[in-house]
């Protein structure tokens, strides 16, 4: 009987294959460039290992690719014969992995739930339910999820880094920002390598108005994540969020066009990156040019994705922003795809809250400042449900108050002004949306 390095039962051809998976395992947690290459050595030394094959359709659904959704649905009626061998818990995943592509998150994460509570150790159980917790809006699981398995770790089990990297950012989602640091700063003790735990202290910065600090902290620890995979262009957006916050926008846009931006790149954060940034730079008054020209060029292919409707509504931004008639074909898919519960769980969402978000973004880019108030003020508390953090989701409560006063609604503009400024009493951009306010 083969066994991982956290001692799990494996169904492989001989130990090197084991080593390649733990290799492969570490790469996704660490979020390795080579990750992919890592996966094609297991294969490899075992071409029939089911977790192998599980694993391919899980980083399939974590690029969030409708092409590679279609691929990630074959996957398990593909090794039904090697299936038949394995053993319950990666019988488990394959049903979680399968679900997952079929639109199924809420299965997806029963079942990484339940691997779980019997094998608390199984960290891509743990770190796949930490994902579909965050895009699902669930800080409470996001925490709770890693705190119900962490009585089984210690530093003495491989990954235990990891696991406080992901504990930090749970932590930092339900405002324990003290907390959070904390864990953070153990992940980093164990494993300076570790981009989420990096990402997961920056948030805290980002969350407590402190753009000096979290410069610091992104800057000091860069040896840790600017080697990793097209992660390390979202830690380069929270460092241009915080350049934006201390008024240096020359230094926002330099980053955008040197870090951030990638010619070559089509993943779905890469994008959503791109969009809030420059959406952002102009609510903060800055001209970004014929940026918006290159970012919809990648998009008009993607209106009818809908793997989450997270990323519909950035690539619905980034379409009206540059004036393309795909805008508009997207909302419509859009709504005929939410009309549909056999399309998943995100159906649902994206007809109840994606389809007003991303059509809002539209009516912002095209002026229509009532029409952003109609759709946003009703949902704006159920944005969580569309994914995502706090920080990006905070995208949406700009723009509302932003539109809130230039429509001169004075029944909406004083009371999101005056709400802001308590969140958040030490931002730059909510004194000055709470000054144009309050001016007269």
């Amino acid at each position: 009987m083969l066994e991982d390095c956290r001692g799990l039962t494996l169904t492989a051809a001989d130990g090197d294959a084991v080593r390649a998976y733990d290799h492969t395992v570490q790469g996704y947690l660490g979020l390795a460039v080579d990750t992919g290459e890592r996966l094609k050595a297991v294969f490899g030394q075992d071409a029939r290992m089911p977790m192998a094959h599980v694993l391919k359709g899980y980083f399939f659904m974590l690029m969030a690719s409708k092409p590679l959704q279609a691929k990630a649905r074959e996957i398990k009626a593909g090794i039904a014969d090697a299936l038949a061998d394995a053993s319950p818990r990666e019988q488990a995943h394959a049903d979680a992995m399968d679900a997952w592509a079929h639109g199924r998150t809420e299965d997806a994460l029963r079942h990484w739930e339940a691997i779980l509570a019997e094998h608390p150790l199984d960290v891509v159980a743990l770190r796949l339910a930490h994902h579909g917790y965050f895009y699902r809006g669930d800080s409470q699981n996001l925490r709770d999820g890693v705190a119900r398995a962490l009585y089984a770790w210690d530093d003495s089990v491989p990954g235990y880094g990891y696991v406080m990297g992901m504990r930090a950012f749970g932590l930092e989602e339900t405002h324990a920002y003290d907390t959070a640091v904390e864990a953070g700063e153990a992940a980093l003790a164990i494993n300076p390598n570790d981009p989420w735990a990096i990402h997961a202290v920056a948030h805290v910065h980002e969350m407590t108005d402190q753009p000096a600090e979290g410069i610091d902290w992104i800057t000091r620890h860069e040896d840790g994540w600017t080697g990793a995979n097209n992660f390390r262009y979202h830690i380069w957006w929270h460092r241009a969020l915080m350049r934006l916050d201390r008024g240096e926008y020359d230094e926002a846009l330099a980053l955008y066009d040197d870090s951030l931006w990638d010619a070559d790149s089509d993943e779905y954060l890469d994008l959503c990156n791109d969009a809030a940034l420059l959406l952002r730079l102009e609510l903060h008054g800055v001209d970004v040019g014929d940026r918006w020209r290159a970012l919809a060029d990648k998009c008009t292919g993607r209106t009818g994705d809908h793997i989450l409707a997270f990323i519909d509504a950035h690539f619905a931004l980034a379409l009206a922003a540059d004036g393309r008639p795909e805008a508009d074909a997207l909302l419509a898919s859009l709504r005929a795809y939410g009309g549909d519960d056999a399309n998943g769980d995100n159906a649902r969402v994206s007809r109840e809250v994606g389809v007003p978000a991303a059509a809002a973004l539209v009516a912002y880019k095209t002026g229509d400042m009532d029409r952003v108030c109609e759709l946003l003020a009703p949902i704006r508390y159920r944005l969580p449900e569309m994914g995502g953090s706090h920080a990006q989701r905070d995208l949406w409560s700009m723009v509302l108050l932003d539109a809130a006063i230039r429509a001169g609604r004075e029944d909406l503009s004083p009371a999101l002004a005056a709400e802001r400024l308590c969140r958040m009493p030490q931002n730059a951009w909510t004194h000055a949306a709470y000054e144009r306010v309050f001016a007269n």
